[in-house]
């Protein structure tokens, strides 16, 4: 009985997150610490890449492969999503992304090509998004833009509630005045508005504005490019990680998304492609409708509900909230710790998941003639030939490895 108990009470200690090591070393629970693993245990610098050459490659292929957060293998990447059951050191991935970007330890860009980094105010608006509410006298509240008709300008409000303007043009077109209704630069109009926008939030209490919260739980997929290479010197092939974005709504999108038109707020479909179908949101006689296609044209290469229309901009579904240049984030991702379900007590980095493959992806584009053409832009509204054709891409780089020890 006695036994049972001890071993009981050790698995609830297990569960909860404690180190493992500080956990059978320590006579008093004062002296716990609430860490998966001790800190000196862990590694401190990523693995260094090798030093390559142009002419020792001889030949390299770029990918852009999607990490599907719904399969189980890929559950790493994605969990905890709710941080405060967990130990302190334990994150999703996307926590340690966006945590970096804040504290100005790599920078994050719309585009795959690092040409258009985002702002630090376009950032936020990725994580919270606030619009002023329009205000209503007949409420017998006063709030969102009705502080500015009440002082007879936006700066005029501002001011009194301790806002300090910088020396800068937005702030001479006060979006009240006549000069910024004169203004014909559309450019500059928007850039002005949502300067005197994040004015406004940074002083103004929350309950003037509605609003919208990135959640981690918001991460359905990660999109990570890499390119490989047959190393001539190493005489084999290997894959380089060169950006990696995380595939969500952003708070600005989950905001549009709630106020749309159409009531519609369902963020949940896929672009049936490359998994994560849903057949349950079909209606009835729309499936019926379609199995009867399939009974009558047994060749039309298609199955009932790979082809329907997405539940949200398939675009969408394959871009990124933001981009990362991966080299630029790994003394980060070499300090954030997945969780190991094989070992608790040896986790391994972020950084080594990824270069070590340890992921389920699938290829969706490949560099080509076609300007780096999407997949689904040859073969559409076809999910099993799009995976078809994800495996011949990865098929023929495989091959042409093997064609290296042909003779």
């Amino acid at each position: 009985m006695r036994k049972s108990v001890f071993l009981l009470a050790l698995l609830l200690n297990l569960s909860i997150g404690f180190s493992q090591a500080n956990l059978l070393n320590t006579k008093s629970s004062y002296e716990l610490e609430t860490v998966s693993k001790l800190e000196e245990d862990m590694e401190s610098q990523p693995l260094d890449y090798a030093k390559v050459s142009d002419e020792d490659i001889v030949f390299s292929f770029t990918t852009w492969e999607v990490i599907d957060l719904n399969e189980r293998v890929n559950f790493p990447f994605l969990y905890p999503t709710d941080e405060s059951v967990v130990t302190p050191d334990r994150k999703p991935l996307i926590r340690y992304l966006i945590d970096g970007i804040r504290n100005f330890e790599f920078p994050a860009y719309f585009n795959d090509t690092f040409t258009e980094e985002i702002t630090e105010e376009e950032f936020e608006n990725i994580q919270v998004y606030k619009v002023l509410k329009p205000g209503v006298d007949a409420d017998g509240i006063t709030e969102g833009k009705e502080h500015f008709d009440i002082a007879g300008s936006w700066r005029a409000h501002l001011e009194t509630l301790g806002y300090e303007f910088p020396e800068e043009e937005w702030v001479t077109y006060d979006p009240s005045s006549a000069e910024f209704l004169e203004l014909e630069d559309n450019t500059k109009v928007d850039l002005f508005q949502r300067k005197w926008n994040a004015a406004a939030a940074s002083v103004m209490p929350d309950t003037d504005f509605n609003s919208a919260e990135f959640e981690n739980t918001d991460v359905r997929k990660y999109i990570i490019k890499g390119i490989w290479y047959f190393d001539r010197i190493a005489t084999e092939l290997k894959f380089r990680p060169i950006a990696i974005g995380p595939v969500a709504l952003s708070a600005e999108d989950k905001f549009e998304q709630t106020n749309d038109d159409t009531g519609s707020s369902d963020d949940s479909g896929d672009d049936g492609g490359f998994g994560g179908f849903d057949f349950d949101d079909e209606p009835e006689e729309e499936v019926a409708a379609e199995e009867e296609v399939v009974e009558e044209d047994s060749d039309a290469g298609d199955f009932a509900g790979m082809s329907n229309e997405p539940a949200v901009d398939s675009e969408k579904e394959y871009t990124p909230m933001f981009w990362v240049f991966y080299p630029e984030a790994r003394d980060i991702l070499s300090k954030a710790y997945a969780f190991n379900q094989k070992n608790m007590s040896k986790p391994f980095s972020f950084d080594r998941l990824i270069n070590s493959r340890r992921f389920s992806g699938t290829i969706y584009k490949e560099a080509n003639v076609y300007q780096d053409r999407d997949i689904r832009d040859y073969i559409s509204k076809n999910a099993l030939m799009q995976l078809l054709e994800s495996d011949r891409i990865k098929e023929k780089i495989r091959n042409k490895e093997q064609d290296m020890w042909s003779y």
